[in-house]
Formats: C-alpha cells, structure tokens, sequence
C-alpha cells in the first residue's frame, strides 16, 4: 500500500500547519490511511492515526491524548470545537513524545476525516453490509451509529447519503465501518481507495466497483495504478455513469526516519517477513517478534506493528496479528473497548442510562467501584469502560468508577 507521490496534492491541513510545526514536523507527520501510527515518546514529536475509542481526553490507538489546547480541523480546513469529536471517527493527531509508560500525550492537531460520503445503494441487514459508490462497507461489533440514526443498520435507507469513517482492507477493498452519520445534502462526494484500471486517454478509472472520471488538468502528471487516494467527487454522474473527480489528494503515509511508530491496520502487499506494506509503510519484521508465536503473515491480516524508520522503511521490533480483515478490525470478531470520562449528564434512572460526553451510556448491567449505582447522580465525575450495544447507539457499560 506504500504509493508516495510527491507530485499530488498534499493534503491542505499539512501545508498549513507547516508554518506552525517546521519542516521536520511535517515531515513526520503525513497522515495514513485506515489503520494509526503514533510515536513512541523517544522523540520530540508524535503523530497518531485511527478511530476515536474514548473521551476524557480522547483515546486513539490506546493513547490518551490530552486535546485541550489542540487545533481541530476536518479535512477541509473548517474549524471544529473538542464537542464536534464522536466515537468511531477516524482522526490525524499530531502531539508531543508519546509516553508509552502510562500511554498519554499532549495533542497539537486533530484532524477528522472520513473515508465515504455519499448516496445508499443497498443495505443488506443479513450480511451486514451497506454500498456507498460501489464499495461495500462491512458493519461490525465495533460501528458507531449516530443517534440520528436509532436502530443502527436497520434505520438506513436505500438513498440515504451517509458519511462513514473506517478502515480500509486494501487486500478485499472493504471498509470496516467505525462510524457511520447521516450526511445531508453535502455539496460533494468523498472517497479514499487504490486506484485501479486507469485508462489515461479516456480519463478514466476504478475504485472498487466504482468508475470514475477526470479532466487532465485536475489529475497529478503521474496518476497510476495501486496509488492511495483521497477523491472528492461532484454529486452526479457523468453521461457514462461515472463519478467525476473534482479535487486529487494523496492518501498515503511517509512517516520521518528515525521516528518509533505504531501502525494498526491491514497488510496490504505481502513479499515477505522483509518486506510488505501497511498504510502505505513499507515494513521490514525480518528480525521482529510475532505475536502469536508461530504465526505466518500474509495480505489481509489485521496486525498492530512497533518499530523504528530507517532509510523510509519501519525497521519492525514487533508484530501482533489481532484478526484478519473479514473481522473488520476486530479482535476475534468481537466489539472494541470504549474507555469514556467527564460528568454525568441526562440521568434517567428509569431507563437505567446517562450521557456522558454526549454519548448515552447504559449502566443497567455494570459494576461499580467507589460507589454504587445509588450514587450517580448529574455532574458526578465518573470513568466508564465498556462496549457499544448490538445497534451501535449505545454504549453498554461493564465498569463505572466514581472518580474523587
């Protein structure tokens, strides 16, 4: 998955934070697709990318990063409040050193962007899957649903335009939903895939069942097959049926030498233990540990790698295998862990459920430390961990601890 074109556009929010950060820090800090890659706290910067699995301070990839005094953008450039952040988006944070001891940071720039905005055109309820401009979106133990959508899967309709953040398979082109939103009336389309069948004379190309067309002077000059690339497309087709391209950007990842990174993610390309890719980083795990022992790597399984990079390879100390990409990011298929903190807010006893940084919270089975359930009361300050319900609206706590 490693395509980096130096003549693509680079993404906006990069050259605008490189009057902020330095060259160096931009250098470290272009973003990934699917998966996350973080520091880890041996340098003076890190950089973080994956789904949102908590609030207090916000949680991605196990890291509590502290976003306080952090810049937050979309991918558009538009300024977001800490409010705006919801579980299950997919986020770029740039911090200082990462503290693996204790697995905190400080946040110097969050950026929200999704992978899919754009019309449904099937919803298929038996094999959880939903089509969004040809590409299939596999909805999972761990898909969030915005409450604007009660019920999950089930409330979605067939032409419903939804925004969807995931992690992209690279190997079956699946994206394993981590949020999905309704996206009304958006003034454009969006999509991150690998390009394939590009036809230069006829400005043409696919991502996965989606054909798409372009004008030569919107295209970078070396647009080619296996790129990584983040499209916006103009909201109707073409006279062939093809979704128009109206903006190029580049999706892949260049993580700075000498940086210790993290990545979460798919294999893409597989040579061998020396040599394969996951978001868009080329990996040497000749001499890293495998987790299970005994496993044998290959395209198409999920793996969370540590290592250093050296001559734009990640030198890999570590490689876990967590499941392969039929489980959309699961670990064995099951639901991630959903860490929140902050104060009680919206406490219905009745329903036996709370609001916690604006996500409702289901307490009706949880244990308790500190306190009991006869102590939650509005403004309590509480930590909850837990899972999200079979609908994905609802967080179904397992632990509640009352904090002093």
């Amino acid at each position: 998955m490693r395509f980096v074109t130096p003549s693509l556009n680079l993404w906006a929010w990069s050259t605008r934070r490189a009057i902020g950060f330095g060259a160096l820090a931009l250098a470290a800090l272009l973003h990934a697709c699917g998966g996350g890659v973080e520091g880890q706290g041996t340098g003076a910067v890190g950089y973080s990318q994956g789904p949102i699995s908590g609030f207090g301070s916000i949680v991605v990839n196990g890291i509590h990063f502290d976003e306080s005094s952090a810049r937050i953008t979309d991918d558009d450039g538009h300024t977001l409040a800490a409010s705006d952040l919801k579980l299950g988006m997919t986020v770029r944070i740039d911090s200082g050193a990462i503290d693996q001891a204790n697995g905190t940071a400080t946040a110097t720039a969050v950026q929200v962007g999704s992978d899919l905005i754009g019309p449904v055109s099937a919803n298929d309820l038996a094999g959880s899957t939903l089509t969004l401009l040809g590409q299939t979106v596999l909805v999972t133990a761990s898909t969030v649903f915005d409450d604007a959508l009660a019920g999950g899967q089930a409330a979605v309709q067939v032409n419903d335009t939804l925004q969807v953040f995931a992690i992209l398979d690279p190997v079956s082109g699946v994206y394993a939903a981590r949020r999905i939103e309704r996206a009304d009336h958006p003034s454009a389309y969006k999509l991150l895939g690998i390009v394939a069948g590009l036809d230069t004379a006829q400005h043409a190309f696919r991502i996965g069942a989606a054909g798409l067309a372009y004008s030569a002077d919107t295209a970078p000059a070396d647009l080619a097959n296996g790129q990584i690339l983040r499209l916006t497309l103009a909201t109707t087709t073409d006279g062939n049926g093809r979704w128009v391209v109206t903006r190029f950007a580049n999706g892949a990842a260049h993580p700075a030498d000498g940086s210790e990174v993290e990545i979460e993610s798919v294999i893409a390309s597989f040579t061998s233990n020396a040599d394969f890719t996951v978001s868009g980083v080329r990996v040497n795990a000749a001499s890293a540990s495998i987790e299970p022992a005994g496993t044998t790597l290959a395209a198409g399984l999920r793996v969370e790698i540590e290592g250093v990079m050296s001559g734009g390879v990640l030198v890999a100390s570590k490689v876990k295998v967590e499941g392969s990409g039929d489980d959309g990011g699961d670990d064995n298929g099951g639901g991630q862990q959903i860490e929140l903190g902050g104060r009680i807010a919206g406490l219905d006893s009745a329903a036996k459920t709370f609001v916690l940084r604006g996500q409702t919270v289901d307490y009706a089975s949880a244990s308790f430390d500190n306190g009991g359930v006869a102590d939650l009361a509005n403004d309590k300050k509480v930590e909850v961990t837990g899972h999200m319900s079979d609908d994905g609206n609802v967080v179904v706590a397992e632990q509640i601890n009352f904090e002093n």
